[in-house]
């Protein structure tokens, strides 16, 4: 047994639990080795099978906190909730002062819905182990979800404090510093560059490209090859690429290819499978395909690959549409942008050089199941409907404000939030917060897509006027519900960030919709609201307007990016394009 333990703290796993295995042969009911066994099973994400020999040994062992502790996990692993709490709880009443088990009955109260507990057992984990780098992002976590982003990003900065080298960790802390209100772009970009620096240290700049008369290969490296938002974005370039001058190559990290997976696929000279493979061979790979510029789509999100971009293994490496800020990494060349949310008289920070477009940093392809556009709702109604379809975390306490105040002084209008998170807890949450901002909760509507089969698409039949939101503005969704005829109301931020949706606005001759500050835009909502003409007029006139814009034009889109590689690739890297 000892031996096995050895090698199990070693992370040597397979070899742990092939003696493990050998053991429970001759002694089938030794606790040890079913709970080791089992354990081994949970940690290489064999989650069924660790349930089942956890489980003997809890059996055999009923009054071990450990055990109680460990099934748990595995249950929570397994999606076995409400049996996951109940061991959980068995190992608090057997040690209460038993920090992991408060951590991890956290985590399962908060995918059960029960966040305000969840809250308060994750705290209680952080005051009992405060070493504990887990802890302390699970609490940074809840606090997102409860939208308390300052506290939120102290947690994150705790848990990076104690593990420098924690990706989960520092894609939040990032994603967070997005977020928060007020935040420096210059602050935020530093931060950018530490974090990077902390990952994945300091990368080897190579020499550019040697001339050659063959095609310029290009290669983009995404976990979203899939059903996700930023292939209306990606697809239309991917598959307008002049093929003459370029041969393309994707790499996938996807675990669970589908339909969209092989639409992409088709669409692509070769195609690369990446899931479960190492960054070095990742970029091994790369560089055995000789791409010539290589395109990050993900960024610090959850399927983001930056630590193979560090490794530079393309000589110009370009950063786009996952991720609406700087990577902080210097073997980053190139970040996309255009001339609203990057103006040229204007310095944005970042590590990167601004490849700047001249019309739109993205063009826009609708999903093919987006319905017709409908008769906007007021004209059923009698009252406008304001909308949302926001992720919860972007209503910050600013944005609520805002929102409260458009609906004081539009009386007869309604606001209309859709999200998937929006479970019962968080509508609860936000009609207290408009109640208290004297907003009662008659005047607004929460709709919980819950129902993964429900498109978000059929939200826009019942929506006027989406509000946007802000710091980050949401790209996506003002793209979504203009293509169905819903009229966008944003804040220019300071940002790229927070310019996405302006942008979209200007391209479509639509400044008038984009404010310069908070006064500015709830002003603009509310004269949009008071005009029932006009939003019907739009209804009907959006689509088209959309579709003679910059952000349809696929083909003059992809060639104008097609230009700024050959012209970057021809005269080396220059400091802004």
């Amino acid at each position: 047994m000892s031996k096995a333990i050895r090698l199990h703290k070693a992370g040597e796993l397979e070899a742990a639990k092939n003696l493990y295995a050998s053991i429970l042969g001759f002694q089938p009911r030794n606790p040890d080795a079913l709970h080791l066994y089992g354990l081994a099973c949970h940690q290489l994400g064999d989650h069924a099978t660790a349930v089942a020999y956890i489980r003997q040994a809890v059996d055999l062992v009923p009054d071990q906190p450990v055990l109680r502790n460990n099934l748990g996990d595995a249950l929570h692993k397994s999606g076995d909730l409400a049996a996951a709490a109940e061991h959980l709880r068995e190992a608090l009443a057997l040690r209460p002062d038993y920090a992991g088990a408060h951590m991890n009955l956290g985590s399962v109260l908060a995918d059960s819905g029960d966040h305000d507990a969840a809250l308060e057992h994750t705290r209680e984990s952080t005051r009992l182990d405060p070493g504990r780098a887990e802890a302390w992002f699970n609490l940074g976590m809840q606090l997102l979800d409860h939208v308390e982003l300052e506290e939120s990003i102290a947690s994150f900065r705790r848990a990076l404090a104690l593990r420098a080298a924690y990706p989960a960790a520092a894609n939040s802390l990032l994603y967070v510093l997005n977020l928060l209100p007020d935040a420096d772009p210059v602050e935020v970009a530093d931060e950018h560059r530490r974090v990077a620096s902390d990952l994945f240290g300091n990368a080897e700049i190579r020499s550019n490209r040697a001339d050659r008369s063959e095609k310029i290969r290009i290669g983009y490296v995404s976990g979203d090859f899939c059903a996700h938002a930023v292939n209306y974005f990606f697809e239309p370039i991917l598959e307008h690429h002049d093929r003459t001058k370029f041969e393309i190559y994707c790499y996938s990290d996807v675990a669970r290819p589908d339909r969209v997976t092989q639409r992409l696929q088709s669409h692509a000279d070769h195609w690369r499978e990446i899931s479960g493979a190492s960054d070095d061979d990742v970029a091994k790979l790369i560089r055995s395909d000789r791409i010539d510029v290589l395109f990050d789509l993900a960024g610090y999100t959850e399927h983001g690959r930056l630590a193979v971009f560090s490794r530079k293994p393309a000589p110009v490496q370009v950063s786009c549409l996952g991720y609406p800020n700087t990577t902080g990494l210097g073997a980053m060349d190139y970040r996309i942008v255009d001339q609203f949310t990057a103006p040229a008289d204007e310095a944005m920070p970042g590590t990167e050089s601004l490849l700047r477009l001249p019309d739109a940093f993205a063009c826009f392809r609708p999903p093919g199941h987006a319905p017709d556009v409908r008769a906007a709702p007021l004209e059923k109604n009698g009252f406008v409907t304001f909308g949302s379809l926001h992720k919860l975390e972007k209503l910050n306490a600013t944005v609520v404000e805002a929102w409260a105040k458009i609906l004081l002084q539009n009386p007869t209008a309604r606001l209309l939030i859709a999200r998937d998170q929006l479970d019962a807890w968080h509508q609860r949450r936000l009609h207290e917060r408009f109640t208290a901002l004297d907003v009662g909760p008659e005047r607004i509507e929460m709709v919980h897509l819950s129902d993964p089969a429900q498109s978000f698409f059929d939200v826009f039949s019942r929506i006027d006027v989406l509000l946007d939101v802000f710091p980050w503005s949401g790209h996506t969704i003002a793209c979504c519900a203009l293509w169905m005829g819903v009229p966008v109301v944003t804040l220019r931020g300071n940002s790229h960030a927070g310019r996405m949706v302006g942008s979209v606005l200007a391209g479509l001759g639509l400044n008038e919709w984009i404010a310069a500050d908070v006064d500015a835009y709830i002003r603009m909502a509310g004269d949009i609201g008071r005009d029932p003409a006009r939003i019907s007029e739009l209804r009907a006139s959006l689509r088209n307007r959309m579709e003679a814009s910059p952000l349809r034009d696929e083909a003059g889109f992809t060639r104008g990016l097609e230009s700024k590689l050959v012209s970057l690739l021809g005269h080396g890297f220059a400091s802004s394009i």
